[in-house]
């Protein structure tokens, strides 16, 4: 592989790589702005600049390829120089409004500010300021502290495969804006609060819920379809807080959808069904299990597994029902079967399929419910799978509901979510990942295993 000298350290890259992204393989971080490694280098923060030996003018290392023999310097006199100046630049008109901005803690302005910027400004004059027009139901808008990286309008460009964002004006008086003020289409929406280096695009979810410093961050899978988009979930006092894009270059890149990132709600919904149900009425752990007990041993039984279920607690399942003889069938996503039956809903994430695991039960051989059930029926599902129409069935349930969704049933045995437990699922591309348990879940709630062991036994 060819190399080149950074900062005094030799550093090999792949062909074609620029400095900024020799320099990031090898831990030596260039500031930046408009760069991001999904979408592109456009060059213009001027942030990113360094000196390389032989060449008169600094470079910007977003855009500059790394050379064999390349000898670059990143924080010379120069380049010091240019980064103040150029943050100066930048912040003649930010409001100085870091105490109230959800931004705050994981802004790029305020990290790049301090480590390359000024302890002074020069500037005496008025800050601009702008009247912000409503931009949807996911972003929230604050022109006043926007610094002009176009990423915004790049993502939407290149990635979200429509133009709704657009630079208007020119020099003090560009304004980043919607076209005729409409509100944003793309269903990518909230990746434009992820990607904004400042507080100029936020999440109004999150809005004034909590300060990113005091938020545990953890990796985790996404739910919301076959994809299994990789993501990180931001969480307190086991309260999940927001769900965020993780890097993952072979299933998602850097982007989730907006279905999968506001998909954590359920977990806190007060529909939620956390204590054990006889016949719609809050019971306890003792008669509820009795009852279904009861049903489950007392004649013919189908067993329907819901394709968001993880694969450890599929095969608890099937390990469970076959010695007692019961039939056991798949569901999920209607009019999605099977695994030929999923599909890209769209060119960029979303799937057909709106369950995790379609393509891991199917590979441990459980058949898809063909809509005829009999006798007493048992779902199990972990909150996110379709529940069939059972056709007037006695009906136990055990796993994630929501109240509406248990009107008929005889007993619920609340169970954990996907976040709250962890497991293995199968994605579309036949990739299986680990998700793990982020948050406790509700106190009465037990793992599938837990429940089955109290169906299968005589006794309390």
């Amino acid at each position: 592989m060819p190399w080149c000298l950074i900062d005094g350290k030799n550093v090999e890259f792949s062909d074609g790589a620029t400095i900024i992204e020799a320099a990031g393989s090898a831990g030596i971080f260039i500031p930046h702005f408009c760069y991001h490694p999904g979408l592109g280098a456009p060059a213009q923060c001027r942030m990113c600049v360094v000196e390389v030996e032989g060449r008169t003018k600094l470079q910007t290392a977003c855009s500059t390829p790394a050379c064999e023999g390349m000898i670059v310097k990143t924080g010379s006199e120069r380049v010091k120089q240019v980064q103040k100046s150029t943050m100066e630049f930048l912040l003649i008109n930010h409001p100085l409004d870091c105490a109230i901005c959800d931004k705050s803690g994981e802004c790029m302005l305020q990290d790049n500010s301090y480590h390359y910027g000024d302890a002074t400004m020069r500037t005496v004059e008025e800050r601009r300021t702008y009247a912000d027009l409503e931009m949807g139901p996911v972003i929230k808008k604050n022109m006043n502290r926007c610094i002009h990286c176009t990423r915004c309008i790049r993502f939407g460009e290149k990635v979200a495969g429509i133009a709704e964002m657009a630079a208007f004006g020119r020099g003090g008086s560009t304004e980043i804006a919607t076209l005729d003020g409409a509100e944003l289409k793309t269903p990518y929406a909230g990746n434009y609060s992820d990607i904004c280096p400042t507080g100029a695009l936020t999440l109004k979810d999150f809005r004034f819920k909590k300060r990113s410093w005091l938020l545990t961050k953890t990796a985790a899978v996404c739910e919301g379809c076959s994809r299994g988009c990789a993501i990180e979930v931001h969480h307190a006092d086991g309260v999940v807080y927001r769900q965020v894009a993780r890097e993952n270059l072979r299933i998602n890149r850097y982007w989730i959808c907006d279905e999968g990132r506001f998909l954590y709600r359920y977990l806190g919904d007060p529909e939620r069904v956390r204590q054990p149900l006889v016949s719609g009425n809050i019971s306890d752990w003792v008669s509820a299990a009795g009852v279904a007990r009861e049903m489950f041993n007392g004649g013919r039984v189908m067993v329907l597994a819901g394709e968001d279920l993880t694969l450890e607690e599929a095969k608890e399942l099937l390990d469970f029902v076959r010695p007692a003889g019961a039939g056991i069938f798949r569901f999920g996503t209607p009019q999605v079967c099977a695994a030929r039956d999923d599909g890209d809903e769209d060119m960029i994430l979303r799937r057909k399929s709106k369950t995790s695991n379609l393509h891991g039960l199917q590979q441990l051989g459980i058949s898809a419910f063909d809509g005829r059930p009999s006798g007493t029926v048992l779902v199990v599902r972990g909150g996110r799978a379709v529940i069939p129409d059972l056709g007037g069935c006695k009906v136990i349930g055990a796993g994630v509901f929501q109240g509406g969704e248990t009107t008929d049933f005889e007993a619920v045995l609340p169970g954990r979510a996907f976040l709250e437990k962890g497991g293995s699922i199968v994605n579309c591309d036949g990739i299986e990942q680990r998700g793990v348990s982020v948050v406790p879940g509700p106190a009465e709630a037990k793992g599938l295993g837990d429940i089955l062991r109290l169906l299968g036994r005589g006794g309390d």
